[in-house]
């Protein structure tokens, strides 16, 4: 009120004294003129600096509320006055935007409320110094708001937040606002004599980003302080500021945030304020583009003198520290690759220039082991995967330049889901790069500028191809309550078979699964041709989205303890290895096909698959399989399952005795079976269901046929002579389909050869027609002759 009644008083000033000018008054125009450019900034000092003054430290409320909201407020407001202000405020504007509290959401909040307005401010105070901040914000009175509504903990997760997210949005707000009042305060980072203190540097300057000059350019912001990005700083200061070798190894995961460290160890060694050794104060730091330098140098001579006219450039300065990114680059080995380990290493050994490298865990290990004397020489410093509240953090802070890029605007609840998922299914990367790239990402799927929670699933859905998100569209829903007739349209029977992976996918699909496993894992036993591997078929095509979604193993082909190798083996050396097939499509069904057959030492492998839905590949990557259902199929015992429905009994009535009957035959151990969510028996098919099987082999002949505009039927007569054809119950369905390709697929092939069939053309088959195919099949065969035993 008060700037604002200043604006409007300057106004006036300027519009009299342009009058006065006009009328030759100049002295009192001049005057106006002046008072107006006084009264301006007086109301620039107040909008900058009284306007955010922390608030008083005395006991009253008054003495507690920020300026903006107190401002607002009548003298005796009560609650849902201070619900309006809150969202007219700037704070409690950031809570409707990021957390979706919006000022509608506080209105109804405000209206079911039976809190007083003294119990509003005690719970606002407690919040405040809880969250240990000076003044109570429009964002505190909104969580204070919403915490004072009964039974609120209901109400918040209907928009995906927990009581800690309203603590986290409350700081980030704060967090921000800082950042606002410290905007355009210049650094003390050691003046002009600092950057005369080198010389000619041309290479370094080509081949190299001195970020402590980009540092001591910008304007001064705040970066939060990451504990253990914060102990990897100390480590480094520990490294330069003693007497010792005069370098450091940062060693971690792509993603982990090591070149934010070392940009956190130049803004630290710039601040003229921060407690580092003397000889390291005001030290200039270097980034060489590894990759550049490679570049420019045709042979590996070239870059030899290139990479000494560089590092000589930096020693001769004196100021300089060094930071090679990526130096992996620089040790490799093999036919065009590049090692200057002869060049490094006493350069590493004296101790006289100040270099830092950085690379990945497996690259240094390699190094290590290759070159034992040069890690020797190395100050190696482990830089750590960030937890869920520093990567939530990390976060928070990145986004600022992505929104002001990007043109959107993120929600907590976008920030949260983008930590869950990235842990889950971005393993290339670690945290919190992970995170930031999905988040990234999520900006493409931005509702109206807002990137929500719903947004990042979208990112995570179409760059993984996999589905996260509750079924909520109506199509989605009525598949899954459909889903065995869906997979019936495909396959014959074995009904609890469908039920089981029926039930398994609605779980997943509804969020009521555990997360920790793969969706579904079942083992199927049975006869051969009953629909154990069908049934996979159906389930990748019904729900997967096609049959391109199948992973099928023939553990027939992994029957000796090395063959373990094969199963985890990198993609790079082996694309069909099972760990680089779910890798690359995770959203799928892994069919493990005759697995009585593997080896020991495979089905070991593969009990942390089925009971945690991890893999680990060759180069020790967990693999998840969570998104997944993993079917193992079996013969095992098949005659025995044929011989307990010959004596008339259902399945239900000897699955377990069956079972019992497998584990004291050694046939399975009894640790493998429990890992299964079920373990279903498929039972031999009956003639009547042969019928249908081949009514469903029928649909496939004229789905075939669809293009050539031609199509096929067959008689029910002739239908029950190819079944009496291709009916045997130890092979199941399997001898159906060599009947159809006899007795229809050849008949309509001559027809269609001869002209007999055109476009647009139906062709029926009779018995008589069947019958007499198969009589002169049979004519056709010759009896072996003579003793055929040995």
């Amino acid at each position: 009120m008060i700037a604002k009644s200043l604006s409007w008083l300057a106004l006036l000033l300027v519009i009299s004294g342009t009058m006065l000018v006009t009328m030759e008054r100049l002295s009192l125009g001049w005057l106006c003129g002046a008072l107006a450019a006084v009264l301006y900034m007086a109301v620039k000092f107040y909008n900058w600096h009284v306007h955010d003054l922390p608030a008083g430290r005395g006991g009253s409320v008054d003495d507690l509320l920020a300026g903006d909201v107190l401002g607002r407020l009548s003298r005796e407001p009560n609650v849902r006055e201070i619900a309006k202000v809150i969202g007219e405020v700037p704070s409690g504007q950031f809570m409707g935007v990021r957390l979706g509290m919006t000022l509608s959401f506080l209105a109804t909040i405000a209206e079911g409320s039976t809190i007083s307005v003294d119990e509003l401010w005690s719970v606002a105070d407690d919040i405040r110094q809880a969250n240990q901040l000076d003044c109570i914000s429009g964002a505190v009175l909104a969580t204070a708001l919403v915490r004072s509504f009964p039974n609120y903990q209901s109400i918040i997760a209907q928009t995906h937040l927990g009581d800690e997210d309203l603590d986290a949005g409350i700081l980030w707000q704060e967090h921000l606002m800082e950042i606002v009042r410290h905007f355009g305060q210049r650094r003390r980072t050691g003046g002009l004599a600092r950057d005369w203190s080198f010389g000619w540097i041309p290479h370094l300057e080509r081949f190299g980003q001195n970020i402590s000059e980009q540092i001591g350019a910008s304007r001064n912001t705040l970066s939060i302080d990451i504990p253990s990005h914060v102990q990897v700083i100390d480590q480094l200061v520990e490294a330069f500021g003693t007497g010792g070798r005069q370098n450091a190894v940062l060693i971690g995961q792509a993603g982990v945030g090591k070149t934010s460290v070392i940009h956190a160890f130049a803004e630290r060694i710039l601040d003229a304020d921060a407690n580092v050794p003397e000889n390291l104060r005001f030290r200039q730091i270097f980034i060489l583009d590894s990759a550049s330098l490679i570049a420019a140098a045709p042979g590996r001579g070239e870059l030899e003198n290139l990479i000494m006219q560089v590092l000589g450039e930096a020693y001769n300065a004196k100021n300089i520290i060094v930071c090679l990114d990526d130096a992996q680059l620089f040790f490799e080995e093999g036919v065009g690759s590049v090692d200057l380990t002869n060049v490094l290493q006493p350069i590493l050994d004296a101790g006289r220039l100040r270099l830092i490298l950085s690379m990945d865990e497996q690259r240094y290990l390699e190094i290590s082991r290759r070159n034992p004397s040069l890690a020797n020489s190395l100050n190696r410093i482990n830089v750590a995967e960030t937890n869920e509240a520093e990567t939530k953090k990390v976060l928070q802070e990145q986004l600022i330049s992505i929104e002001f890029n990007r043109k959107v605007t993120y929600m907590i609840q976008a920030i949260n889901e983008a930590y869950r998922l990235s842990q889950r299914y971005i393993h290339d990367i670690a945290m919190p790069g992970r995170a930031l790239k999905l988040l990234e990402s999520a900006a493409s799927f931005s509702e109206s500028g807002i990137v929500t929670m719903n947004s990042v699933q979208q990112a995570i859905e179409r760059t993984m191809d996999v589905k996260v998100s509750v079924a909520n569209t109506t199509e989605d829903r009525e598949r899954l309550l459909h889903m065995e007739d869906l997979i019936h349209e495909r396959m014959v029977n074995q009904v609890r078979a469908v039920n089981v992976v029926s039930d398994a996918l609605r779980r997943a699909r509804a969020g009521v699964r555990n997360e920790n496993r793969p969706i579904g894992t079942f083992l199927f036993l049975g006869p051969t041709g009953v629909g154990k591997t069908e049934l996979s078929k159906a389930l990748a095509d019904v729900y997967f989205g096609g049959e391109g979604k199948l992973i099928r193993l023939d553990l027939n082909e992994f029957v000796r303890s090395e063959d373990v190798a094969r199963l985890i083996a990198d993609g790079a050396d082996d694309p069909m290895s099972l760990t680089a097939q779910v890798m690359k499509q995770p959203f799928s069904v892994v069919l493990l096909d005759e697995i009585e057959k593997a080896a020991p030492e495979v089905l070991t492998t593969l009990l942390q698959l089925l009971d945690e839905g991890i893999l680990r590949d060759a180069k020790n990557r967990e693999i998840s399989f969570r998104d997944a259902i993993v079917i193992a199929t079996s013969n095992a015992g098949a005659d025995r399952i044929r011989e307990y429905i010959e004596r008339g009994y259902r399945l239900e009535q000897f699955e377990q005795q069956f079972i019992n009957e497998l584990i004291s035959s050694n046939q399975f151990r009894p640790e493998f079976l429990n890992r299964f969510d079920e373990i279903v028996l498929f039972r031999p098919f009956t003639p009547a269901e042969l019928v249908q099987v081949l009514d469903l082999i029928l649909a496939g002949v004229n789905k075939t046929l669809l293009p050539q505009k031609v199509s096929v039927t067959v008689d029910d007569d002739a239908k029950q002579l190819l079944v009496q054809q291709g009916y045997d119950p130890r092979l199941g369905a399997r001898p159906m389909r060599r009947v159809v390709q006899k007795a229809v697929e050849n008949t309509i092939a001559k027809l269609m050869l001869s002209g007999a069939v055109n476009p647009g053309d139906s062709v029926n088959i009779d018995a008589e027609q069947v019958r007499r195919i198969f009589e002169e099949s049979e004519s056709q065969v010759v009896p072996l002759q003579g003793d055929v035993s040995n």
